[in-house]
């Protein structure tokens, strides 16, 4: 059974590339535990690989069933409401104690590549039907990429996402760092973090990324968004391209010379920046952009849909690309 937990789950898996990119991987939790390129750490990590069990703010983990919020962990599904585990939270965060926190079978192991595969029956966390999920982690000179492909023999909802915070430059907090996001909307969200229902233009507000911006002066403004969220944890959509892997978004610092390029074939980015980050860690040290469906989906008609059949095949793809910059050329 993929979900029981042994020692092994936390020994890391290494995979390497020829050009200076070196990840590592735990069984437990699909979990990226580390990103270095040419010798510089870039995900914000635990001190020990067995801390991943608890893992509190899902560190590199693989998301799932749903990744992100479903308000108040209930939905209607076929002709009946279904209450979903929300781990003692107000809403189903990242699908209750999900597939973060499961041990996923390695299927194989090679020097850039690994493909892990986990079985989520039906009624796991509450969710409906049966999912069973197979996610290859690959390294391509530069670029990580993860693919996920899922079925099942019944119907259900899934969303799946990696949740790397990243850091490019080890400082204490990513407020130097510049972020640009390729997107021309964003979901407004409740106190709550809730999408409102709303599709916002990002042109004149403190969510437009269109260009390369300084985050520490996207925060700095009074955005009503901003202040209720203490900081972004924001979706912004790509609905028109879904399937098409196109970038997203490119984190770069100027300490480290290193910049990120964020691409996708899901339809939304959550911009998360950090600010409820607690010990050991503080708050904004790191960053998150998790490609993945919008948040509260199945409750939300107008969001793209979610549902799974069992004649298809849920096939996703999220791409870390890393590079080198001297005088903004990249190498």
């Amino acid at each position: 059974m993929t979900s029981l937990i042994t020692a092994s789950a936390f020994i890391p898996l290494v995979l390497q590339s020829n050009s200076g990119l070196r990840i590592e991987v735990l069984p437990f939790g699909a979990t990226i535990s580390s990103i270095q390129f040419e010798g510089q750490e870039l995900t914000l990590r635990h001190a020990r690989y067995t801390d991943y069990q608890q893992n509190c703010g899902y560190l590199g983990a693989t998301i799932g069933r749903y990744a992100n919020r479903i308000a108040y962990g209930k939905l209607y599904f076929g002709d009946r409401w279904v209450v979903l585990n929300t781990a003692a939270y107000k809403h189903c965060l990242h699908g209750g104690h999900g597939f973060s926190h499961k041990c996923w079978q390695v299927l194989h192991h090679q020097v850039d590549e690994v493909e892990l595969l986990l079985h989520s029956p039906d009624g796991d966390n509450g969710f409906p039907g049966d999912l069973s999920v197979w996610q290859t982690i690959r390294l391509t000179d530069h670029e990580l990429k993860i693919s996920f492909r899922a079925t099942t023999q019944s119907s259900t909802l899934v969303s799946l996402t990696n949740h790397c915070y990243f850091n490019l430059d080890g400082s204490q907090d990513i407020s130097r760092h510049l972020l640009q996001i390729h997107a021309e909307q964003f979901l407004p969200v409740t106190s709550d973090l809730i999408p409102t229902g709303e599709r916002r233009e990002v042109a004149g507000s403190a969510f437009d990324f269109r260009q390369p911006s300084l985050i520490a002066d996207k925060l700095s403004l009074p955005d009503p968004q901003l202040i209720q969220a203490g900081g972004f944890d924001h979706c912004f959509i790509f609905e028109n391209q879904v399937d098409e892997l196109r970038q997203m978004a490119t984190l770069s610092s100027s300490l480290s010379n290193i910049s990120l390029t964020v691409s996708s074939t899901m339809p939304g980015l959550q911009f998360y920046a950090g600010q409820a980050l607690s010990a050991p860690f503080r708050p904004r040290q790191a960053l998150c952009l998790e490609a993945q469906y919008w948040p509260d989906s199945p409750n939300q008609k107008n969001f793209p849909s979610t549902l799974l059949l069992n004649d298809q095949i849920y096939q996703h793809q999220i791409v870390y690309a890393f590079s080198k910059f001297q005088g903004g050329k990249s190498t």
